[in-house]
């Protein structure tokens, strides 16, 4: 805890004293410093901290300098696709291939077909073990449903063709690289704090999963409003995720530093013989 005192006071002094501020509102403020720019967060809500996050209050000059954020980076580094007519990538030109044939996500189906065959579904299929691809036109089948009272993604392996339950952590790396696909930046811009109020209409990101997986619907059936309200809700749960897990990092790290696991049988005899002593 001295520790992250000390880092927040360092920041303080930093914005204090050679810090400009580029925007603020009650609850949030961005903060320019020599070096790089400084967050302050009270307890925003969820309309207002969206709408920083995703929406157009903050101007993005790194993107019009031309630093992309991770999925762009991603999605630079895949192959183009083949010259000619073998089309390893399922749509092109010509004729729109049989599997791409109404759907919703045709319009991105090239990206969603570049990124999938590049990034498996989940690391593991429920039904044959293997590692899961997803074949990129079944990316708009892919539902929600309540099995032993946990919300899990329903989704089609492209090896065994088994339509398989995937928990929601297992699933929700590919289901956001998926999302911020067929739902690009400036579209999400537009409608993020709409999805914002969808998301508190309902009573939360947690909310909004269990009520998705009641109605079973399949993501090429969700409006546009939708599927950011998704996009926003799997990022609220991934983060809540990743700082829960520094905490317990950090109170192990404490635990140790306080001497609460010596009492442990066996531990002090593992101690010196790790130390030579």
């Amino acid at each position: 805890m001295e520790l992250r005192w000390e880092v927040l006071e360092t920041c303080e002094n930093l914005a204090r004293a050679r810090g400009r501020v580029a925007v603020a509102s009650a609850n949030l403020a961005l903060i320019r410093v020599p070096g790089g720019e400084l967050v302050r967060v009270s307890r925003p809500p969820r309309l207002e901290f969206v709408g920083w996050r995703y929406g157009a209050r903050i101007k993005w000059s790194g993107f019009r300098s031309g630093r992309r954020g991770f999925w762009g980076r991603f999605l630079s580094r895949l192959p183009d696709p083949p010259v000619g007519g073998y089309d390893v990538y399922g749509i092109g030109p010509g004729p729109v291939p049989r599997p791409w044939v109404a759907s919703p996500f045709l319009h991105r189906g090239y990206a969603l077909t570049a990124a999938f065959t590049a990034v498996p579904f989940a690391s593991s299929c429920p039904s044959c073990g293997r590692l899961m691809p997803l074949h990129p036109w079944d990316f708009q089948t892919v539902a929600f449903q309540r099995v032993e009272r946990q919300v899990t993604a329903m989704a089609r392996c492209a090896l065994c063709s088994s339509v398989v339950p995937l928990p929601m952590k297992s699933a929700r790396p590919a289901l956001r690289l998926g999302l911020s696909i067929v739902s690009p930046g400036d579209t999400v811009r537009r409608h993020a704090e709409d999805a914002a109020r969808e998301i508190d209409s309902v009573g939360g990101s947690g909310t909004l999963l269990d009520r998705l997986a009641r109605e079973g619907a399949a993501l090429g059936e969700l409006s546009t409003l939708q599927i950011i309200a998704l996009g926003i809700a799997l990022d609220e749960e991934a983060e809540v995720e990743a700082l829960e897990s520094s905490w317990r990092s950090a109170e192990e790290i404490a635990a140790i530093m306080d001497g609460e696991l010596t009492e442990i049988p066996g531990f002090e005899t593992f101690r010196r013989r790790v130390l030579g002593a």
